[in-house]
């Protein structure tokens, strides 16, 4: 079954939306909005010993066959750069200041069938 880019999209965000929420993060957003692009997921994630939370700024890639390499790959320098702006609009919109912040990246594969098959996490990707 061929998938469109969009439905593709919206299968992996969900499935990496409910990933998130099952290793403990606090969704706060989906889809954020920016004239740079948009945020796929904000998140907040409580660390054990960590006195804050630090909000996560998440990239969702998804994938259905084997073209164009993994997810991680799709997140280059430039795209990186676009996330990292569109992050300090969201914190200077929301007014909250200087906080503990990163990028992740949640890689999503699914199945011909458009089913999810796997999905992994790699966090801080922005350096």
């Amino acid at each position: 079954m061929k998938q469109d880019n969009k439905k593709t999209g919206v299968i992996g965000e969900k499935a990496a939306e409910e990933f998130l929420r099952k290793k403990g993060y606090e969704i706060l957003e989906r889809n954020f909005r920016t004239k740079f692009g948009e945020i796929d997921i904000i998140a907040k994630e409580k660390r054990k010993g960590a006195t804050l939370p630090i909000t996560v700024f998440v990239e969702v890639k998804t994938k259905s066959g084997e073209e164009f390499g993994e997810p991680w790959e799709m997140v280059d320098g430039r795209k990186l750069e676009k996330v990292k702006r569109m992050a300090e609009l969201y914190l200077m919109k929301k007014r909250l200041g200087e906080v503990a912040c990163r990028i992740d990246v949640v890689g999503v594969w699914l199945d011909g069938e458009g089913e999810v098959e796997k999905i992994e996490h790699w966090d801080n990707v922005g350096g």
